[in-house]
């Protein structure tokens, strides 16, 4: 028999990005690409499973389908997928740590302060940075 993980708060959130693509896509609209056509150039992904995905996020509120002016529709990221964003920007710097020699890196300016960006986890309490091994697991069970 599977042991399936239980069910709570980073479940789900996994669960809302748990294929190849999901962040990719929400990578691609970050970075400017809203057009179905410029989606799949910066993804790379088979059509059927970039229309797939693309319904998923709509479906989950990650993105949301816009039209423009001219009519043309396209896609961008609502609230909850600029929040996302911010996983991406802490995925990026432990690419940054441990990419091979021969990939580029993505470098980032804050533009409130125009300093380099760098993603950094910290403690809304005491506003320490947390590292790997400084926390304890603490469940809060949902009362329904």
């Amino acid at each position: 028999m599977k042991n399936k993980p239980s069910k709570d708060s980073l479940a789900v959130a996994l669960d809302a990005v748990n294929d190849r693509w999901s962040l990719h896509i929400v990578r691609a609209l970050a970075f400017g690409a809203s057009r179905y056509t410029e989606i799949l150039r910066s993804v790379g992904a088979p059509r059927d499973v970039l229309s797939a995905r693309l319904k998923k996020l709509a479906e989950t509120g990650i993105i949301q389908a816009r039209s423009s002016e001219s009519g043309v529709a396209g896609y961008e990221l609502t609230q909850k997928g600029n929040d996302l964003g911010q996983v991406i920007l802490v995925l990026k710097r432990w690419g940054d740590l441990y990419k091979p020699d021969d990939v580029s890196q993505v470098d980032f300016t804050h533009t409130a302060c125009g300093n380099a960006f760098v993603a950094d986890v910290r403690c809304e309490a005491c506003g320490s940075s947390v590292k790997s091994g400084e926390l304890a697991v603490r469940s809060t069970e949902h009362e329904g």
